[in-house]
């Protein structure tokens, strides 16, 4: 009687420790004990890397468990600093399936996931619009079913960059009309929509035109301005104009160029 109170005691003890080990968030014991009666997949990355594009992603996966994955999807979350940003949460259906291991803790056939891509419209804007170059940060998890029949979220990659990789510069370009100057007052059209870049593409503009005001004039790809014949200090003045481009990457480029306003002559 007293050793069937013994072990009632410990079995009250297991089942507390249980209890607290997962309000505590510690999953030992769920994918520890628990796995052996009913094993859910367990999935080991082998290989992360971006394609020839930079921007795509490329996953080489493998099981460690005798238990099937099939997979029906990525899931992608976002973060900026270490500070998620739910907005721009995002998934993608597509099917693959990750062999299960013939031994435990052995790895089973591999399988790749290839293209996966990083970066959605939201993701571009949110870079463009907060500064955010090359911040932007993505945790990406495997979604499907295992041959247990769990349904799983199974994270594979952590803390890598949503834009893929680019060191290369943008191509900044002036554009302006009339393109030599004139005699004042005279509008001028100062375009720089003819800039490039091979990566993501131009983020931001930025012109400057030192004798008119200090700092940056415009952030538009092209804008106008009409010079007064009062800002003449001579008969005949060039004035400078700088462009300079930024791509999501953070990468920048500049271009400079001038045109010559000249006093209208007096009748």
């Amino acid at each position: 009687m007293k050793n069937k109170k013994v072990l009632y005691q410990l079995l009250i003890i297991i089942i507390l420790l249980g209890l607290i080990m997962s309000l505590s968030g510690c999953n030992w014991f769920s994918l520890g004990l628990f796995n052996i009666i009913d094993p859910q997949a367990q999935i080991r990355v082998l290989s992360v890397e971006y394609d020839e594009s930079k921007t795509l992603l490329d996953l080489e996966v493998a099981s460690i468990n005798q238990v099937e994955f099939i997979g029906s999807g990525i899931k992608l979350l976002y973060y900026s600093g270490g500070t998620r940003i739910p907005s721009l949460d995002a998934s993608a259906s597509g099917y693959f399936y990750v062999y299960p291991s013939g031994t435990p803790g052995e790895l089973g056939d591999s399988t790749k996931i290839s293209e996966i891509t990083l970066y959605t419209g939201e993701v571009l804007n949110y870079v463009k619009n907060n500064k955010a170059f090359n911040q932007i940060t993505c945790d990406v998890y495997l979604v499907g079913t295992d041959g247990a029949g769990h349904k799983l979220e199974l994270k594979v990659v952590e803390n890598i960059s949503a834009l893929g990789i680019d060191n290369e510069n943008p191509d900044a370009e002036i554009s302006i009309e009339p393109e030599g100057g004139g005699e004042c007052p005279i509008t001028v059209i100062f375009d720089g929509s003819g800039s490039s870049d091979e990566g993501l593409g131009v983020a931001t503009y930025a012109w400057e035109i030192p004798q008119v005001q200090s700092g940056i004039i415009s952030t538009s790809s092209a804008f106008s301005y009409t010079f007064p014949c009062s800002f003449l200090t001579e008969a005949e003045e060039v004035v400078s104009v700088v462009l300079t481009v930024t791509d999501y990457h953070g990468n920048q480029d500049t271009d400079l160029g001038s045109i010559t306003i000249t006093e209208a002559e007096s009748e």
